[in-house]
């Protein structure tokens, strides 16, 4: 597997956009998923994912397990 270093962790202003940023990296790079992965996709050290790795993975859970429902009208739903 070919990882991509996308340098968006770099540019997240506060710690909510970094744990957003991890969390996203984690859903991408998919289940097992390594931190040794993450810091090479990311270009983290591993002190800077240690900070925030246990809430980038609530984060990412809670986004792969949201599902969004659609409103139809039921004339149309028929």
């Amino acid at each position: 597997m070919r990882l991509e270093n996308h340098n968006a962790f770099p540019l997240c202003r506060n710690r909510r956009e970094q744990v957003a940023c991890v969390g996203e990296a984690m859903r991408r790079l998919g289940e097992g998923c390594t931190a040794d992965d993450l810091k090479n996709s990311l270009g983290i050290t591993q002190a800077q994912l240690d900070a925030i790795a246990d809430d980038a993975r609530a984060y990412a859970v809670s986004k792969s397990t949201i599902q969004t429902r659609a409103t139809v009208p039921a004339a149309r739903a028929a």
